[in-house]
């Protein structure tokens, strides 16, 4: 969610529309101010006459606007020859002919030079003429007093100097919000500290992160103070998402529901009904505190309100084809970032999604929302998923209309494919949870195949959860060595204590991978069984340092039961009982089926009693439940086991049967060994 500030040159140059996004990484277009007069068109050639009449100008300015229309349409608005990058420049050379060959009212200089920086700044890489152009145009606003004008060129060349050195246009926006402040400029002063939090989100690192949390914090106490009901909700909404996306502790969670609640706390004021964007993400967060706090009753009651909700924010009036929305503002202010809502209020205006983009974004939460219910409630997690990928599948609304800018468009078409890979990913884990290794397979080639076209900073962030992924299917399928060779790949390795931290959901899946290479290898007739009690020493204070993903502690309790010599009861009946408590607390049913069985194996095995029995069933059931046919084949054996130890030999073999009929049905590298204790060679 960026704010954005886009001049826009009318019949009135000096009418514009203030904005300011952070620069986005993209193809630009090269221009060279000494080749614009050969792609001038016929009729600017007169303007080497200094003596050229108020008309030629105005022709020039509207011939600009075509020009970059056209460009921005990809319409051959000049013939079919001439490329979106001659169609650029060439507007550029009307702006510069405006520039050098007229002398223009200050007020029309000015905004000439704002909508001359901005093109460059959006479409070239020539930086050094942008800020040229800017610097000259701030000195022009200062000697005539154009304090408007002068704070839009201003937030624009934040984001130019942003592009050569981002710690510079840091400094320079802190002195700007200073000088904005002493004048009182208070929604300008919005504006820039905005604009401050996105540019050291782009930065990434933890000071940046935490300096962007403290601008925050002095939007939310400036406009309460000044009674900016919406600033305050969008400045705590923000603040929300911030501390989500550092980590997933308790903490954090805990600072996130305390912003979340104090943009909540104003929601019942009716300029929210003009904001569905804003209540809409508040709703996402929302739900995103409940999945890290792994809540999944909770988090299921908010994905129903929300898909109650959602369609009646989407119809609103105020939910533009670009996704964009404004924040009133009632404080006095000059300057930036002021468009008219209802033609009264001063408004900040963001960039956010599109209707369709919020609706995938929906299906992806709510999917999540519904993933622990998967197996048992008719896939509904699955056909969510799919709805989601469907949406992305339609064309984009991308028009001159909607999208002006391929500063928007662009990033908006990288977003769409990170979030498709992402439904893909979801997706593929729904199928591997009930074993449908034939669709998880389908569903890793599409997110390779979708990952491919990405970014290499973005494809890195999925990097390792595709190769996790490719773990998990070549060992549900049996081939171990596979499995071995992806979960011991350098990006999913535990991290040493000199490494730099990873992010959080980067070291769960090194966990995750690390806690498959000890069922793997526990056995001690396993090539590579010495590495696993270094391997268990070193994840044992990950584990429970990161002891609030309770799927995740589970799974930890439930390897470190299977990998204790049989001797040590008393700690496998501790580690047994924790995973029990915490598959049970996050709803766990494949942590839960696994935990039944290994009590089963451990403590049941060989013993005539009830009780056994009694278990015995309790795992078949629970493996029904999950639609898991590999857990199903083992619960079978299981049964077939129990019951032979208490004589009941004619349902035994009944048992017996129905596992070597499932067992038909799974991977060829799976088989069934009646022997074993567990049925299967192999069990997940």
């Amino acid at each position: 969610m960026t704010a954005t500030q886009k001049p826009q040159m009318l019949n009135n140059p000096a009418q514009h529309i203030a904005s300011g996004q952070p620069p986005h990484k993209r193809q630009k277009h090269d221009h060279k101010s000494t080749s614009l007069a050969n792609s001038l068109p016929a009729p600017v050639h007169f303007l080497e006459n200094r003596a050229a009449s108020p008309e030629h100008l105005q022709l020039l300015l509207l011939l600009a606007e075509k020009y970059f229309a056209a460009a921005h349409a990809g319409q051959p608005w000049a013939g079919p020859q001439v490329s979106s990058q001659g169609l650029i420049a060439t507007g550029l050379g009307c702006l510069e002919a405006v520039l050098k060959n007229f002398r223009l009212l200050p007020a029309m200089e000015s905004a000439v030079r704002l909508k001359y920086a901005l093109i460059l700044h959006e479409e070239t890489e020539n930086v050094a003429q942008a800020e040229e152009a800017l610097s000259k145009g701030i000195t022009l606003c200062e000697r005539h007093k154009f304090i408007s004008l002068k704070y839009d060129m201003q937030h624009l060349l934040a984001r130019v100097i942003f592009k050569l050195n981002p710690r510079a246009s840091l400094k320079y926006l802190d002195g700007t919000i200073k000088d904005v402040e002493a004048y009182r400029h208070t929604a300008s002063a919005y504006a820039f500290r905005f604009l401050r939090v996105f540019l050291s989100l782009e930065l990434g690192t933890h000071i940046d992160t935490l300096s962007a949390v403290n601008h925050l914090k002095v939007i939310s106490h400036k406009a309460q103070k000044n009674g900016d009901k919406a600033v305050h909700a969008m400045a705590a909404t923000l603040e929300a998402m911030i501390h989500l996306r550092q980590s997933n502790r308790a903490e954090n969670i805990e600072q996130a529901e305390r912003a979340l609640a104090l943009a909540r706390s104003h929601q019942g004021d009716s300029i929210f009904g003009f904001l569905p964007q804003l209540v809409t993400t508040m709703q996402f967060v929302d739900i995103c505190c409940t999945q890290q706090k792994f809540d999944p009753a909770q988090s299921e009651l908010k994905m129903k309100a929300l898909q109650t909700t959602l369609p009646t924010l989407l119809k609103g009036v105020s939910w533009k084809d670009d996704g964009s929305f404004s924040i009133p503002v009632s404080s006095p202010s000059t300057g930036v970032m002021q468009s008219m809502i209802d033609g009264k209020n001063i408004a900040l205006r963001f960039n956010w999604l599109p209707r369709e983009d919020i609706s995938a974004l929906a299906c992806l939460l709510s999917g999540a929302a519904m993933f622990h219910r998967n197996a048992t409630d008719g896939q509904k997690s699955e056909q969510i998923l799919r709805e989601g990928l469907r949406t992305l599948d339609k064309p984009a609304k991308i028009t001159i209309a909607n999208f002006p800018l391929r500063q928007l468009a662009e990033p908006r078409d990288r977003w769409r494919r990170l979030l498709k890979c992402k439904l893909h990913l979801h997706l593929a884990f729904a199928f591997c949870a009930r074993t449908a290794w034939p669709e998880a397979q389908h569903q890793l080639g599409c997110l390779e195949n979708a990952a491919s076209t990405l970014p290499t900073e973005i494809f890195n962030t999925l990097e390792y959860q595709i190769l996790y992924l490719s773990g998990v299917i070549n060992q549900g399928i049996g081939n171990i060595s596979a499995a071995l060779f992806y979960y011991t790949k350098p990006s999913l390795s535990l991290p040493s204590s000199s490494q730099p931290a990873l992010p959080p959901i980067h070291l769960e899946f090194c966990i995750l991978s690390a806690l498959n290479i000890l069922l793997i290898v526990h056995h001690p007739s396993h090539p590579s069984y010495h590495l696993l009690q270094p391997l268990l020493e070193n994840l044992t204070p990950l584990c429970k340092r990161n002891s609030n993903n309770k799927a995740l502690y589970a799974a930890y309790q439930l390897v470190s039961a299977t990998c204790f010599p049989p001797t040590s009861i008393l700690p496998v009946k501790q580690h047994l009982q924790f995973a029990v408590d915490a598959a049970k607390g996050c709803s766990n049913e494949q942590l839960l089926c696994m935990t039944l069985h290994v009590i089963w194996f451990k403590f049941f095995k060989g013993v005539v009693g009830e009780q056994a029995e009694k278990n015995a069933r309790a795992c078949g059931a629970q493996a029904r439940r999950c639609r898991d046919s590999l857990w199903e084949t083992v619960a079978s054996g299981v049964l077939a086991n129990a019951l032979e130890f208490v004589s009941k030999g004619k349902e035994a073999e009944q048992a017996r049967r129905h596992g070597e009929l499932l067992a038909s049905k799974l991977p060829p590298l799976i088989g069934w060994d009646q022997e074993a204790s567990m049925s299967p060679k192999r069990a997940k």
